[in-house]
Order: C-alpha cells, then structure tokens, then sequence
C-alpha cells in the first residue's frame, strides 16, 4: 500500500475517521434486547469454556473473539461492540481492492459510502452479527473479482476464509451465496441478451463465457483444491463444540421431532480432536454435518410451513433503506443506470453489484421472521454502494466539465448539490447513531431496544450493589418471575429470563446479585432484607406502591421501544 499515491492516503484517511466514528461513545447505548443475550452468553462461554451451535443464536464467531476481549477489557458495552465496531470501521479499506475496476474517484466515493452511510455506522455500533457476515461477504467477492481480473488463483483461498468467517457469524450467508450466482447469472444473460440484440450468436457467446470459465478452473485447479480445504478447514473450526458436548436433545433442540442423519454420538470436541488428530476427521464430519442440518431446521424448513408476510416486510425494508440510506440509495440508481445499461457492454462489477443489492431487498423479506429488522438493510446496502459510487464519479464529471467550460453556475450547482448530499448523509448518521441512538423515530432503532434513560438507572444499580451485601435486585411480580428454563444455567434463574432482557447481561456483567418475590408475600418478606433496587412490570407495580419505603425514588423506563414499562425503586440514601 503506497501511501504516497493521493487515492490510497484518502481512503486511508477515510478508515481512520471512520474506525473513530465507530469507536466514540460506543458503551453509551443500553444493550438491544439482542445484545443482552448474545451478551451474556459470551460471559457463559467464558466462564465454562462450553460452546455448541445453536442457531437460534447465529453463528460462534462473536462469541469466540468476545469472550477473550471481555477478559481482558472488562465486561461493558464497548467491550462486546468493539469487534463489529472495528470489522465496520475497516471496510473502507475494501474499496481499494476495485481500483483497477473504478477509476480513482470511484474509488474514494465507494470508501466514503462505507465508512459514513447511517446504516453501516449504526450497526458498525451495534453487537449483531449481520455486519460481520456482510463484511466478510463483501471481501470474499473483491477477491473473486480480483482473482478473475488477474487471473491469479491466490486470491480464492482469502475468498474462501472471508466467507466461511461470514457463515462462522450467522447463517444468511448463505444468502450472499444464492445473490451471488443469480447476480451472476443475470449478467451473464445482460451479456448474451446485448449479443442477441447486435445479431451475435446467444449460443456462440454462452460458449466462449463456458470455456473462459473452464479454463480458468484447470489453470487453478490447485487453489480452487485449497480454497475448498480452507472453507471447511475454517468452518470445522469455527462451529466445533468446545468444552463438552450436551445430550442429543439439547443439541438438535432446534429440530424438534427430527431424527438426526448425522447425530453426534462420539463426537469429539475441539479440544480432543486438537489433543488426538485421529479424531479430525470424526469433528470435520460431525461439525459440518450436523450445523448444516441444524441450519435447515430452523432458517430454511419453517420458511415454508409458516410463510411471512412478505409485502408489509418489503415496504417497511424499503422505507428503513430510504430514509436511513436515501443517499446512498439515489446515487446507486444513478450510477446504475448510466452505465448497466448504457449501449454497448454493461460494466461487469456495477452490473453484478447492482443486481445483488436488488436480489438482496427482492429476498430478505421472505426470509426473515420479524418485522422491522432494521439490521437487514446492511446487506442492502453494502452492495450497492459499488453502483453509487460510480454515480458519485459520474455527478463530478458533470461538475469537472462545466469547470473546464467556464460554466461557473453550472460546477457551482454541481458543488452545492454534492456538498448537500454529504451533509445530508453525515447528519442522518448523527442523529441515528450519536443523538437518537434509541428513540422510535429512528429508522434504525428496532423494536427491542430499552430507553436510553435507563443507562443512569442501571449504573445507579451498579454503585449500590459494589457497597450492598446480600440482594442488590429484587424482581417482583408474575409478569417478571418464572423460570429461566431449559438444561442451561442462567441467572437469575428465578425470572422470566428473555422477559427481563437486557438485565440478565447488566446484573452478571456487574456481580449484581437478582432474586425475585412472584408475590406480595413473597414482596414483603423480601423488602425486610432493604434491596437497593426493586423491579416491577408497571402492571404489577401497585403491590410495590403499598409496601415500599418513601426514601426508594420511582423510575419508570420502557423496555422496548414504545412499551414494556418497568418501574425501578431505586435506594437514593446509599448513592450519597
């Protein structure tokens, strides 16, 4: 990298701002419900050193690399979002894989898109999976295109790391595989439709495109070889069970009614089959066989037996993509227009990312099951910032050439109007990701995020438990008790564990001891111990009303992001 060539310092330059956007304030924002969990299991993992796929969970990766920066920096909010924030803040740098495809301004448009578009900052600052996957996605594609550009087989195993890492953080990259071959596909048939159209034989190109292919594949036979051993090499190490493996049931809990092909009886563990090698190829079969068909339970078969509403999640999709990434959206029509379907060839690399950003907002709503997925605009995007950076360089060849032909209202306007869209830009990612990170009238706030008046309260629990023996927390109230259930140990197992969501990962993260009174009988024998902190569903808060001291303060936060109130007593005498 030649830091001397103008281009490459930019983009460099634009990583760098755009690894500290990701990084300032990360911890400021209450956990997402999913956060929470993911969250805590990481501390689990930790702590036991047992992990199995649970795809309900999405991939392992987040939790291998958390699990050791958490021991080292302490568990917080910035400690769990530092990985995805430093994955998103270096995507700038892919844009320099395109260079011999883009010209330079194309080239630093697309950096600039990656490193300031809202959605990609606001889930750069989030703990979700999804912009690993789309980074990793994203870089096995630059080096397909690169290892097809110069005909260089040493690229495909760094494509095959990247997206085995893509699969190894959660499982649609499986979609980045089908959006690739009918992106593909689609070019190829831009290709012979434009060849039917000036009287070329369809089937003579068909032809030349085949046998370009299959030569290609012989002359790198042996890093295609390779690139196959990596991806499974990477998966086994990825998805292998650590520590010990469960009962059969817990393990293929997610197959329900299901008779295992592969099943797991003597399967090793990671750590046996490292200790025997002779155990290598049982974990490869074992780990590869039964994520596969732990995958195809829960995100392929229940697509088609309890099938979406796919209208609704398209138009919301659409609106969230509109105003959190209009920009981005804009310029990608633009620059795909122009040049997919200019005469003569389309331009390979802004066609085939083109009609993957469109696979990609055609395909997520039918596979997703929620409504409001915020997060999914990622995949959206991602590709077509290719297309819009290409639109970006066209607007500045307006503004070049009006320049050049002394036409000064004409390069004045184009100025403005760039100068307009970048501030436009910058400011929906401030107030998305720096101002409003949690209220509802964001577009990229989904609905399990807790108020963000809630940070003071928890920090206030915090302080009271590092000064309180005994319970630091007490949860009242059916709506919130229950039972953690299943074989795993969660805590406090008293609660209604995915109802209390983020707690569990504040409460543990903290040492905050939790227990809980489902009753007000139980509330009274409690209260006699004085909990600094008393929790109740406001349903439920009546109970609590009658019974507690005049020195606890009443909080009221939602849990979600329009509803779910809880009520937080807070014991203001032990803060002074």
């Amino acid at each position: 990298m030649n830091l001397r060539d103008r281009t490459v310092a930019t983009v460099v330059g634009l990583t760098a701002v755009s690894v500290v956007l990701r990084l300032v304030g990360l911890g400021g924002r209450v956990a997402h419900w999913d956060e929470g969990r993911v969250a805590y299991w990481v501390l689990e993992y930790g702590q036991t050193g047992v992990l199995f796929y649970r795809p309900i969970v999405h991939g392992p990766l987040l939790k291998l690399v958390n699990a050791p920066v958490v021991e080292l920096l302490g568990a917080t909010d910035f400690a769990v979002r530092l990985f995805p924030a430093l994955v998103g803040g270096l995507l700038p740098l892919a844009a320099l894989a395109f260079r011999h495809r883009l010209r330079d301004i194309a080239v630093v448009a697309l950096a600039t898109f990656l490193a300031l578009d809202p959605t990609l900052l606001y889930y750069s600052r989030f703990m979700r999976n999804d912009i690993l996957t789309a980074v990793f996605c994203f870089v096995a594609i630059a080096a397909v295109v690169r290892a097809i550009d110069f005909d260089d087989g040493r690229y495909l195993p760094v494509a095959a790391i990247a997206l085995a890492l893509g699969f190894g953080a959660k499982e649609n990259a499986l979609a980045y595989v089908f959006a690739f071959v009918g992106a593909g596909g689609l070019l190829g048939a831009h290709r012979l439709a434009l060849a039917w159209y000036r009287g070329e034989s369809p089937v003579s190109r068909a032809g030349q495109l085949f046998r370009w292919g299959y030569g290609g594949a012989r002359r790198h036979a042996l890093a295609l070889a390779g690139a196959i051993a990596a991806f499974f090499a990477t998966i086994t190490y990825l998805y292998a069970p650590r520590g010990s493996i469960p009962s059969e049931d817990t393990y293929y809990a997610s197959c329900s009614g299901y008779d295992p092909i592969v099943g797991i009886d003597g399967a090793p563990t990671l750590g046996e089959a490292i200790v025997n090698p002779l155990l290598l190829p049982r974990l490869v079969r074992m780990t590869v066989g039964s994520t596969a068909e732990l995958y195809a339970c829960q995100w392929i078969t229940p697509r088609t037996d309890d099938p979406n509403p796919y209208i609704e999640f398209l138009t919301e999709m659409g609106a969230i993509a509109g105003e959190a990434s209009g920009v981005l959206l804009a310029f990608a029509v633009l620059g795909a227009t122009v040049t997919v379907y200019r005469p003569g060839l389309p331009d390979d690399l802004v066609a085939f990312a083109f009609y993957w950003g469109v696979a990609s907002m055609v395909g997520y709503p039918f596979i997703t099951d929620i409504g409001g997925a915020s997060w999914l605009v990622v995949h959206i995007v991602l590709p077509l910032a290719i297309p819009a950076a290409v639109g970006v360089a066209l607007l500045y060849d307006v503004g070049r050439s009006a320049w050049a032909d002394e036409d000064a209202v004409s390069a004045a306007i184009t100025v403005g109007l760039c100068l307009l869209l970048l501030s436009s830009m910058l400011w929906i990612g401030y107030t998305t990701s720096v101002a409003e990170p949690t209220d509802d009238d964001n577009p990229l706030v989904q609905y399990a995020q807790p108020s963000g008046e809630l940070a003071g309260t928890l920090a206030d629990t915090r302080s009271l438990a590092d000064r309180n023996d005994g319970t630091d927390v007490l949860i009242v109230g059916d709506e919130l008790t229950g039972t953690a259930g299943g074989d795993l140990d969660r805590r406090p197992a008293c609660a209604d564990w995915y109802g209390i969501l983020p707690l569990p990962w504040y409460f543990e993260a903290g040492g905050i001891d939790a227990d809980c009174a489902p009753d007000a009988s139980a509330l009274e024998d409690n209260l006699e111990s004085e909990p600094p902190v008393v929790v109740v569903d406001e349903a439920d808060a009546d109970i609590v009303d009658e019974r507690i001291d005049d020195r606890y303060d009443r909080r009221v936060h939602l849990m979600r992001t329009t509803d779910t109130p809880f009520v937080y007593y807070v014991d203001e005498s032990g803060l002074d």
